[in-house]
């Protein structure tokens, strides 16, 4: 499998992550995970476009060998580079090799960053901060000479320019705009070389089609509305979000009973028994990585209106509520990558708000819940198959209090 450095680095921000540092910088976790991915491949454009430059170079490894010692607990404890109080030396360095990357664009380059990813400038600079140190650690922890860095960034560079945010600007003229102009300048010489022979071909082509479509009179006219209603089907159920396990993946259904007596008859291995024994269960705290998935939710095509089949599972999740009158919950939306990404992220979050309202219609008080659509960021599967993406359209919950 082909290296990707980018998604190598983002690998280090996890969900717990994210989670801490939308909490302590007041961000949303989409905003945050929207910040990070920008600052990653703006910090590895700079370093590409300073490649060639010797002196430069050498300084970035300066940074990487003279504090090597102090990238050791930094990967593994990132959110405290967000504090200002945590490792000072690793911040410091990070804070040199943006100097030397950005010069005098630091402050543009955030606002990129910040519009990017819509969140503040402040909130931008931070992320920028953290990412900055934890560029040198994983380089510092992958033994890198000056000699592999360069021909890792060489290799790397389309994937790096590629992930960097629109706008982005280097100080020498957008390089990465000039990179891309220069792909189109390409593709459109192929172009004018292929239409010294290609345009006799489609003429001939359309003179053939010319004369078929006039044997056959007006009635091609029939078939036309058939072909546009299949496509537009076809689109639309690409978009559609059945937030649903195979039966065989849930298991039997049974019966059991909560702390009010109440019994529910659910899979064995449905949301309802998971999320019930994980509440029975004194020893499990809070936290922000524990999601519970709803196996058994329909919407319909492309909207946020769910389907009666959705209401066993929803009234089985209010009972649970109701046996433990304190748990609080959140509620996350995902959709597959599949269609515009603003899109997504935003039936995710209508999604996610109409079963949170569905719940607070049958009898859960408003205050206990809260609901967020994160689109297709945080995938738990590849979105490569079929399989994949089924498994990344759900809704999901996370206990907030207990």
């Amino acid at each position: 499998m082909e290296t990707n450095l980018v998604d190598i680095l983002k690998g280090y921000v996890t969900p717990d992550v994210i989670s801490k540092a939308s909490t302590m910088l007041g961000e949303s976790e989409s905003g945050v995970y929207k910040g990070v991915s920008a600052s990653i491949p703006t910090l590895l454009s700079g370093l590409v476009h300073k490649s060639n430059d010797s002196s430069t170079m050498e300084s970035v490894m300066n940074l990487i060998n003279e504090n090597s010692s102090n990238y050791d607990n930094v990967l593994s404890n990132l959110p405290s580079l967000l504090t200002g109080y945590g490792n000072s030396t690793a911040l410091d360095s990070g804070s040199k090799l943006m100097a030397l990357l950005f010069k005098n664009k630091q402050s543009d380059t955030t606002d990129v960053i910040a519009r990017t990813s819509g969140i503040k400038d402040s909130s931008a600079a931070s992320l920028l901060g953290m990412a900055a140190p934890m560029l040198l650690s994983y380089f510092a922890k992958s033994g890198m000479t000056l000699s592999s860095l360069k021909s890792l960034l060489s290799s790397q560079k389309e994937n790096i320019l590629s992930a960097a945010p629109s706008g982005l600007n280097l100080g020498f003229g957008s390089t990465i705009d000039n990179d891309i102009r220069g792909k189109i300048h390409d593709v459109r010489k192929a172009e004018s070389s292929s239409a010294k022979w290609l345009i006799p071909l489609l003429l001939v082509g359309a003179g053939l089609f010319a004369l078929f479509f006039f044997s056959k009179g007006c009635n091609r006219k029939e078939a036309l509305p058939a072909v546009a209603t299949e496509t537009v089907d076809t689109l639309t159920t690409k978009t559609e979000e059945v937030v649903e396990e195979p039966k065989d993946a849930l298991g039997n259904f049974f019966k059991f009973k909560l702390p009010n007596g109440i019994e529910l008859n659910a899979p064995e291995f449905g949301i309802e028994n998971k999320l019930n024994t994980w509440l029975m269960d004194e020893t499990k705290v809070v936290d922000k990585t524990t999601w519970f998935n709803f196996d058994r939710l329909l919407f319909d095509t492309g909207k946020a209106t769910l389907r009666p089949e959705s209401q066993e599972q929803l009234k089985n999740m209010v009972e649970i509520l109701k046996a433990y009158p304190t748990v609080e919950l959140k509620l996350g939306g995902y959709t597959d990558n599949v269609g515009d990404p603003a899109f997504n992220l935003k039936l995710s979050g209508d999604r996610a708000k109409s079963v949170m309202d569905e719940m607070i219609k049958m009898g859960i008080a408003k205050d206990r819940l809260e609901s967020e659509g994160y689109g297709e960021l945080f995938p738990v599967a590849s979105n490569d198959t079929e399989e994949g993406k089924a498994q990344n359209r759900r809704i999901a919950v996370r206990v907030t209090k207990k």
